[in-house]
């Protein structure tokens, strides 16, 4: 019991940044009527184009809760003609099979620092591989942590969202393991609405 309660209190921080983003999202209640989740195939493509080896496919179905939850996730339906876009619009269900989800993918991401757990291109392996000596200065360093946010974001946020993310880290988890900072750095990206809705 005495780890668990460890890894719930090492996670505080994270939780409230993910609950200030989710702030945002829902702040302005026009700005969250129209904006919808990109949907889980755009999301897995997104990933996979710039974090996997090139052809591949990052297998993030397995960081599901379930079976067949991504059809909760924003995804595109046909019916005879007509194709539409259904489950988009964020709700407390869908949130949450996110959080979830994108949790064990940032997982993943953390304890590939100790042994892989995904298959990354040379060029993410390479910047993972420096951002794993945390909390060295080298780790700390804008140049690798901006490539660790350009690699998993792309270039859907503003500046001003990578330097709240970067100050964020560089304060709170100075002192903090390795794969444990990763984890939380990733799953801060991934539930991002940057990162996970059409604007």
């Amino acid at each position: 019991w005495a780890t668990v309660d460890r890894l719930e209190l090492d996670w505080r921080p994270l939780a409230a940044l993910i609950a200030a983003f989710a702030f945002c999202v829902l702040a302005d209640a026009a700005s969250a009527q129209t904006s919808r989740f990109k949907g889980w195939t755009s999301i897995s493509k997104e990933l996979s184009t710039r974090i996997a080896p090139a052809g591949e496919v990052l297998e993030l179905d397995r960081f599901l809760p379930a079976e067949d939850m991504e059809n909760l996730l924003g995804t595109w339906s046909t019916f005879g003609t007509e194709r539409s876009f259904q489950n988009g619009l964020p709700n407390s269900i869908s949130v949450a099979i996110w959080h979830a989800t994108l949790s064990g993918f940032a997982q993943a991401v953390g304890a590939s620092c100790v042994s892989p757990q995904l298959e990354f291109n040379a060029r993410f392996a390479q910047t993972l591989q420096k951002l794993c000596a945390w909390p060295a200065s080298g780790a700390r360093s804008d140049a690798v942590l901006t490539d660790f946010w350009w690699s998993i974001m792309g270039h859907n946020a503003t500046e001003q969202e990578y330097l709240a993310w970067r100050d964020f880290f560089l304060a709170s988890y100075r002192g903090r393991p390795a794969a444990e900072t990763v984890a939380a750095m990733t799953l801060a990206i991934t539930m991002n609405p940057y990162f996970l809705l059409h604007k």
